[in-house]
């Protein structure tokens, strides 16, 4: 392999860059029983959207592959070793990597999550380098870790950094999952691990409205943001720049309260306006989009009214305030059997809240909901079914 080597604490780096290199790699990387994983992305930091820019996996034979998705052209070979699940990938924080993955098409199977094990473990604070000071007592350079990876060529600190975050994940794995075991709560571990694999990448829904004062808006104003935000989206792809560098957040709800603005006015005098938005044809472009979602709302028939304020607490009533101090008894309980820290994956606020105010207890974890029952039993306090 006449690719880019580098050495770091007894392994050796190399840099995937061609098809011919990413299958001589996958030969060997398809025999391992565990593989760690990580992967470097831009979520609208640098560029438009999320993107995967690099893929880092790690064997326990002492060699750690970088692999550029930029430079080659079939990933597929290589999401199938991540969709076998006879193949353990040990990943530390997987949430973002497995949602990454699947809006590429590539379900992971076998994870092994590190970041879950340490917070099973109690752990106040569970990254990467925290655990490793804690348990190894070894300090992760982070410089790095505002890194631009779109850019080409990878410096070799940008290739030590990337190989930092798996090279040391097979050590800290072994040891998280004997103290999880030795604990009796390996069964977590394991649930937890399998929830993470059912996690789909999805759009969120009317993400307009998540903007800061959005909900302050008419029913009006908020349907012209919407199409002005569309059209944000638009020109944010058309310049690779995340949407926000195209109109700031807060110029767009500005916008859409206040549509009878001089469009070219508007954009000459708004601070972080992207410059090519500026251009002729673009600034037409964003006077015909206001234009349009003006018709769109007189056709719809859109209101000029505001919606009832959405902070608005829900009534407290002698029963919303019983339920909420009996499951706040049972999770002061978990706490003091389990750890504070660890307690936060069995129950948190937000069940308790909702189980206040509507009587639902909602509970998606086996373990979770049979350590919340026997509590609660323990304590006299009797609660109904979860719903998972």
């Amino acid at each position: 392999m006449e690719n880019t080597m580098l050495t770091h604490d007894g392994v050796t780096i190399k840099l995937i860059e061609n098809q011919d290199q990413l299958q001589e790699a996958l030969a060997l990387l398809n025999n391992c029983q565990e593989l760690a994983l990580d992967l470097e992305f831009d979520q609208n930091r640098f560029t438009y959207g999320f993107n995967l820019c690099l893929v880092q996996i790690a064997d326990e034979a002492g060699t750690c592959y970088i692999i550029d998705p930029f430079t080659i052209n079939d990933l597929q070979p290589l999401f199938d070793l991540l969709q076998n699940g006879g193949i353990t990938k040990i990943i530390h924080h997987a949430n973002n990597d497995i949602l990454l993955l699947d809006k590429l098409g590539c379900s992971i199977k076998g994870v092994m999550d590190t970041d879950v094990a340490a917070k099973i473990l109690n752990y106040e604070r569970s990254s990467l380098a925290t655990v490793m000071k804690e348990e190894f007592d070894i300090e992760i350079d982070k410089s790095q870790q505002s890194s631009n990876w779109n850019k080409r060529p990878l410096t070799d600190a940008q290739l030590r950094y990337a190989a930092l975050d798996v090279i040391y994940l097979h050590r800290i794995k072994g040891k998280l999952v004997n103290e999880v075991k030795e604990l009796g709560r390996l069964h977590w571990l394991e649930e937890e691990n399998q929830l993470l694999e059912g996690l789909t990448y999805s759009t969120p829904e009317n993400p307009h409205l998540k903007l800061r004062n959005a909900f302050r808006l008419s029913f009006y104003q908020q349907h012209i943001l919407k199409n002005l935000f569309a059209f944000r989206e638009q020109m944010g792809q058309q310049f690779n720049k995340p949407a926000p560098y195209v109109i700031p957040n807060e110029a767009l709800v500005e916008l859409a309260s206040n549509t009878d603005v001089d469009v070219h006015e508007w954009l000459n005098h708004t601070k972080g306006i992207h410059g090519g938005l500026k251009r002729s044809r673009n600034e037409q472009l964003l006077a015909g989009a206001i234009v349009e979602a003006k018709q769109s709302a007189q056709a719809n028939n859109i209101s000029h009214d505001y919606p009832e304020s959405r902070w608005q607490r829900p009534p407290r009533t002698p029963e919303t305030e019983q339920r909420k101090e009996e499951l706040t008894q049972v999770q002061k309980c978990i706490m003091t059997k389990y750890g504070e820290f660890a307690s936060r994956l069995i129950i948190n606020q937000s069940v308790i809240n909702e189980y206040s105010v509507n009587g639902n207890l909602r509970c998606t974890k086996a373990y979770a909901s049979h350590i919340v029952q026997e509590t609660a039993e323990e304590l006299g306090i009797k609660l109904p079914k979860p719903i998972s």
